[in-house]
């Protein structure tokens, strides 16, 4: 984390919420992409001191909450593109659903009505709205994707796609500007498709 972001984000004040999301994210991975997302949300945060911390961090710990209430088989159905398929109404009801599952959470937590509006919102669109509707929903848009290029998604999400690990970085690579809003969310991008380029290279999939 930056300087800048590690000054005004204190981690200890989202533990609550952490510890609340932590059970539904035992779905289609999301036990490894969230916490791989907060800490790249973390980095985003650094050079954007204009967004509210308050805002981007507790939507990234909460925005695929909703795959709980979809049943497993159809978890992969909600990605669009998918191989196997892409069904929109899969992808919306995990997003309705984890935008209510996110307002009880935050709720239970005492975070503030107009914080929790603009989280559920984010929620409600971090993958069927094309758009963003604000800087917080930008960088949360961003650390989502950003996870595709770690080498712990390449690991898992090639077979997703049904392509070889080279080809799931190659895809990946090629999206960098047209899936990413900011600046700082492509040079990361970047970094992380160097980083698991090096990695699969070396230790690659058995």
């Amino acid at each position: 984390m930056s300087a800048a972001a590690s000054d005004r984000v204190d981690p200890d004040r989202y533990a609550r919420i952490y510890a609340l999301a932590e059970p539904y994210w035992q779905t289609r991975s999301n036990e490894i992409h969230i916490p791989e997302s907060y800490a790249l949300a973390l980095e985003l945060l650094g050079d954007h001191p204009e967004a509210d911390p308050d805002i981007v961090l507790p939507a990234v710990l909460l925005h695929d909450i909703g795959y709980m209430a979809v049943p497993s088989d159809d978890h992969l159905k909600g990605l669009a593109g998918a191989v196997k398929g892409w069904e929109p109404d899969i992808t919306r009801r995990h997003e309705i659903q984890g935008a209510a599952l996110a307002g009880q959470i935050l709720g239970e937590v005492g975070w503030d009505a107009e914080r929790t509006a603009a989280i559920q919102d984010i929620v409600d669109g971090h993958d069927s709205r094309a758009e963003a509707v604000s800087r917080e929903d930008e960088l949360v848009k961003d650390a989502d994707k950003l996870w595709r290029y770690t080498e712990s998604a390449v690991r898992i999400c090639h077979t997703w796609m049904d392509l070889t690990p080279d080809g799931f970085m190659d895809w990946v690579g090629s999206e960098i500007d047209r899936w990413l809003f900011t600046e700082a969310a492509r040079r990361l991008a970047r970094r992380e498709l160097a980083a698991s380029q090096a990695a699969l290279a070396a230790e690659p999939v058995g």
